[in-house]
């Protein structure tokens, strides 16, 4: 099984690879990084730690936009195909969650090069103008990014198994995308008032596990942001979940639930399918 699954990884690999616009996110990404250290001083006047942690505050909302978009473009575009157009494939002694998960693994491995590229690219400027002091906070910073990619490939890869045609597919990521990065914090935020008092705090505080893009948000700007960056409702949320440790223990884990869960359903989904 792991040598099939490594061949169907390489061949999906070599495709995202070929992309053009793949390239040009990479490049563009490169670009953004040093635009943010630009705009956030740290290729300035800033030096040491604030270097890296305010080019990761600044980058972080174009990361939560630009990152599930991509991902969940690449995914459903390399799961789903063409009726037909995957029978030789299928008439391989592979299965169909086999293909489904070499694919998820050659995007994963795909989009995450074209990221190291980019923001390596960016932190490396960064560390020649104001130096490599605490560069670890923008490694945690690249490792979410990466995290967040893998979950929306699961999900991708969960809309491919689901949906037949390629164009509900698509239809349905977009739909995912609009509501994980833009629409699912009003809908937190709108409860928590209704609520009100202690009971929406507890909303809120919960709220995060829901939405992958929360909890790379929460993450990243504890632990590789400016001390402090979230303030009272940042320690308010450590509290609850027993302290610092255990919350990004407990972050951790949902993140690897975000990623399995979409696999393993799509697993399923796969296996119902009349292909």
């Amino acid at each position: 099984m792991i040598h099939r699954l490594f061949v169907i990884s390489c061949l999906e690999f070599v495709s995202v690879a070929r992309l053009r616009w793949i390239r040009l996110f990479a490049v563009a990404f490169a670009l953004l990084t040093l635009a943010a250290a630009w705009s956030a001083g740290s290729a300035r006047e800033l030096a040491g730690a604030d270097s890296f942690a305010r080019t990761t505050v600044a980058l972080m909302p174009l990361v939560l936009l630009l990152v599930p978009l991509v991902a969940i473009l690449v995914g459903v575009t390399g799961q789903t195909t063409e009726a037909g157009s995957d029978a030789f494939l299928y008439s391989q002694p592979v299965t169909r969650f086999e293909v489904t998960l070499g694919r998820w693994c050659g995007q994963s491995a795909a989009l995450g090069a074209a990221l190291a590229a980019g923001l390596g690219a960016g932190g490396t400027m960064v560390a020649l103008s104001a130096g490599a002091a605490d560069v670890a906070r923008f490694v945690v910073f690249a490792v979410a990014t990466f995290v967040l990619a893998l979950v929306f490939l699961a999900i991708a890869a969960l809309l491919g198994a689901w949906f037949e045609r390629r164009i509900a597919a698509l239809a349905a990521s977009a739909f995912a995308w609009f509501f994980f990065v833009l629409f699912f914090d009003g809908i937190a935020l709108a409860s928590a008032v209704w609520l009100s008092g202690r009971a929406g705090a507890r909303l809120l505080m919960l709220s995060v596990f829901l939405n992958p893009a929360d909890l790379v948000r929460v993450l990243t700007l504890s632990f590789a942001g400016t001390p402090h960056l979230l303030g009272a409702a940042g320690e308010s949320w450590q509290r609850f979940l027993g302290g610092p440790g255990w919350a990004a223990l407990i972050a951790c884990g949902a993140l690897a639930l975000w990623i399995a869960a979409p696999l393993t359903a799509a697993r399923l989904a796969i296996s119902r399918r009349d292909l």
